[in-house]
């Protein structure tokens, strides 16, 4: 088996400064990642790059680290000023209100930047309190959202979808609503844990997704709620995402720094690698990096 050592292209990554960052600054805030004290720190372009082109990634996709209500603007402001400097990252994705009344206006603030690629409002929510971000498990279906989300294919904005496998019959009903838009499922649909009825749920719920041809699936954070991830844990949840959607569906990202709460740069992609070398070297530099070239439009 080939294990791919070509150009890899990150699609899911953050950097910050802590100060601007809402979630990060003191009081600490419990969340559903668990003790993250680790990244309660700067987390430059700088310490991104040395991580990460070691490892042979060429290009990145910058998904918000969502700074708080208001601040979207500041950070694609921010972040297209490192990229202009650094050359990383070659794309954003920004954090937007989509229920938001004055959302357009945000959207058009945002599209004078040029990297700016697509959007994320995330909608995840189940019965756990810390894993519920918005305030109800359909929000993709109200009124309010569903204004805010037609505009993305005006201003040709794709969407990245964060949901729990639950939610699935109402993402797919958003889905249908706009078959113009292009969706990227983040994180694989988010795997909560491995029992076999979990497992099943959510492999139930990606087959719901993928039944349309503009949904892609990205394998990122696939440890979020797993810290103590093996390669087996990581060859299950990778094969099936791809057995589900296809390779030529299928992105990755690494959602570093938060996966660095449990793993180097280089341990995690390495064993991206080595489960990818199951499948022919071709189909390998599609994940890797022609798919999210593609997609992202880098």
């Amino acid at each position: 088996m080939i294990r791919y050592t070509g150009p890899v292209i990150d699609a899911h990554h953050h950097i910050w400064m802590r100060k601007n960052v809402a979630w990060l600054r003191d009081p600490p805030i419990i969340r559903a990642i668990g003790d993250f004290f680790g990244l309660r720190r700067d987390i430059p372009v700088e310490e991104w790059m040395h991580d990460v082109v070691p490892e042979g990634v060429t290009k990145s996709i910058h998904v918000t680290a969502n700074w708080g209500p208001g601040c979207g603007l500041d950070e694609t402001r921010w972040l297209q000023g490192v990229a202009d400097k650094h050359s990383f990252p070659h794309g954003i994705v920004f954090q937007a209100d989509l229920a938001d009344a004055d959302v357009e206006s945000q959207i058009k603030a945002n599209k004078q930047f040029p990297n700016v690629r697509g959007v994320r409002h995330q909608l995840h929510w189940d019965s756990a309190p810390l894993r519920q971000n918005v305030s109800r498990p359909d929000l993709c279906n109200t009124p309010e959202f569903r204004r805010g989300f037609a505009l993305l294919e005006k201003y040709d904005l794709h969407f990245e979808l964060q949901v729990f496998a639950a939610q699935a019959p109402y993402a797919v009903e958003l889905i249908k609503a706009f078959p113009n838009v292009r969706f990227l499922l983040v994180h694989s649909g988010m795997l909560t844990d491995r029992t076999p009825a979990a497992i099943q749920q959510w492999r139930d719920a990606l087959m719901k997704m993928a039944e349309f041809n503009n949904v892609h699936t990205k394998i990122s954070g696939l440890n979020m709620f797993t810290p103590d991830w093996t390669i087996k844990n990581m060859r299950q949840s990778i094969r099936d995402s791809i057995q589900i959607f296809g390779i030529e569906r299928t992105i990755y990202g690494s959602n570093f720094p938060l996966e660095k709460l449990h793993s180097s740069y280089a341990n995690l992609i390495e064993a991206y690698r080595i489960v990818l070398a199951e499948y022919p070297e071709a189909d390998q530099k599609r994940v890797f990096h022609d798919n999210a070239a593609a997609f992202y439009r880098v």
